[in-house]
């Protein structure tokens, strides 16, 4: 009977403390996101989102442009460096290398440069006209070759899935290619 009374008492009281008084939640809420829509084609079915495919191909994942484009070929093809950054050896003491960011024809390559060499670390290509775009384009084509108007994302590994490429298809005809090659 006291729980019934104190119950009917809160209801007439309402709360205590004015909500600008209230205290301050504990815990942060959840961020919300809209919620994930797919176009509708007209009759009201869902229209196929693009397909993501797994491969595991050693060669094309360990050397996607058969010979790797250098610093050297790029900057005499006209390519500029964009960007230099000090990078510490992690083997050598006292030792500081340096990450290269090289753009050539819309495509941009990051190179670690260490005394003895040059490093390709991560490549992304839109512009398949270059020489080493025609040769991406052609090892890739034998890797996969998507079915005509298809959308289709392509990861392409090797074995030991160290080395990646992300292949970007759109209405079956390759649009971007992103190299991730193993690098410490």
């Amino acid at each position: 009977m006291l729980v019934a009374f104190l119950l009917s008492f809160l209801e007439v009281a309402g709360p205590a403390l004015p909500l600008a008084e209230a205290p301050a939640p504990t815990r942060p809420a959840p961020a919300t996101r809209a919620p994930r829509t797919r176009q509708t084609s007209p009759r009201g079915q869902r229209a196929p989102g693009p397909t993501l495919v797994r491969l595991t191909n050693d060669s094309v994942a360990g050397r996607p442009f058969g010979p790797e484009p250098t610093v050297r070929e790029l900057l005499t093809a006209g390519g500029r460096v964009v960007s230099r950054r000090p990078c510490r050896n992690l083997y050598e003491a006292n030792q500081t290398d340096t990450l290269l960011l090289v753009r050539h024809q819309g495509n941009v390559f990051e190179f670690y440069r260490a005394p003895e060499k040059d490093l390709l670390r991560d490549a992304r290509v839109i512009n398949f006209q270059t020489a080493y775009g025609r040769r991406l384009r052609h090892r890739l084509a034998a890797a996969h070759r998507p079915k005509p108007g298809a959308t289709a994302n392509v990861r392409i590994g090797d074995t030991e899935r160290i080395n990646y490429v992300s292949v970007i298809y759109r209405s079956g005809q390759l649009r971007a290619v992103h190299v991730q090659p193993y690098a410490e």
